[in-house]
């Protein structure tokens, strides 16, 4: 038996989909089992060598392609909605996912040049040397790992979603992304957690200027929805299940009050742009600058930087000063 899939839970199987030439190396898609048919919950991009490895993992468990009967997607990113659109055509699925992240792909993904300038000129806003950042290309290679599918059913916070033997009580819990959602059986207190929660490293959240005005504010308060279902069971999109999900989402409220700390310790009376703000942070053990990250990492890095600034804004603790040509902040006294 291969390494592919592993019986994590009564009735759900999680699937390790590969992301090769990425640091998380794979994406766990959970399959839901049911007399009427199979549900895959996440389902990886959207590329030849996905669908070979999906296909060989439901071989192994005596399932067909065409017995997927249901795709939910936990959010819009590329690894866990890529395969929707291919699934669709070869087997017929059907898409559920949160109407708000359909809206943004369906805003964002038709006009790739567009997004690509609107993405450029944010960073440069915010002080971010854009010479040599590829957008163009990582933009063009996540698109490039989807095609668009609308969805067939669009959730909404608190809905009964009966997958198979499964009832799952969709939890809305934007932060990650603006629809991002996680689904929980109440009957065997397991949670799919998405990106939401995850062990060992903690999910990014970043200001953009046409989205949530304090993205870092709700992540932190959808945590602390989740704290709240009594969980025993999380079987996260990436690395090994969560056995104390109360432990774990301590553990990232402390990762961001340290973070606000350092934050707050690098700003003064003087304005400084977001970008500065970020190359004074630490961010991987084994760099001793800022300026060593390539530059896509240090782009997520600013603006996970921005988040952590707009949500101390958010609480008067600093102030943003716009100009036409850049944003900068500073500590309020």
């Amino acid at each position: 038996m291969s390494e592919l899939y592993t019986r994590r839970a009564s009735g759900i199987c999680q699937i390790r989909l590969p992301m090769h030439d990425h640091a998380l190396r794979y994406i766990n898609a959970y399959l839901v089992e049911g007399d009427d048919g199979y549900a895959l919950v996440d389902c990886g991009w959207g590329t030849p060598d996905v669908l070979a490895a999906l296909e060989s993992a439901l071989a192994e468990l005596g399932v067909g392609l065409q017995s997927i009967r249901t795709v939910v997607v936990t959010h819009f990113h590329s690894d866990h909605y890529g395969l929707a659109g291919t699934l669709a055509r070869l087997a017929g699925t059907r898409l559920f996912m949160h109407h708000a992240d359909w809206a943004v792909l369906d805003s964002r993904f038709r006009d790739i040049d567009r997004e690509m300038h609107r993405r450029d000129a944010w960073l440069a806003r915010n002080g971010f040397a854009t010479a040599d950042y590829a957008a163009d290309d990582r933009i063009r290679r996540l698109a490039g790992r989807m095609s668009l599918q609308r969805p067939d059913r669009e959730l909404e916070d608190g809905e009964l979603v009966t997958l198979g033997t499964h009832a799952f009580r969709v939890v809305w819990t934007p932060g990650h992304s603006p629809g991002h959602i996680c689904l929980y059986d109440e009957e065997r207190k397991t949670l799919l957690s998405g990106d939401h929660i995850l062990p060992q490293i903690t999910p990014h959240i970043g200001y953009w200027s046409d989205g949530d005005p304090d993205p870092l504010g709700t992540f932190l308060t959808s945590l602390a929805k989740v704290a709240e279902l009594g969980a025993k069971h999380v079987l996260p999109a990436h690395r090994e299940p969560i056995d104390d999900l109360a432990g774990r989402i301590e553990e990232l409220f402390a990762h961001h009050r340290e973070r606000e700390a350092q934050i707050l310790a690098e700003l003064d009376g003087t304005p400084r742009t977001g970008n500065e703000v970020a190359s004074r942070l630490p961010w991987r053990r084994k760099i001793s600058s800022f300026e060593e990250l390539p530059a896509t990492e240090r782009s997520f890095a600013l603006v996970e930087t921005l988040a952590h600034l707009e949500h101390l804004r958010a609480r008067a603790l600093v102030e943003r000063i716009d100009a036409p040509d850049l944003v900068r902040y500073r500590k309020l006294p």
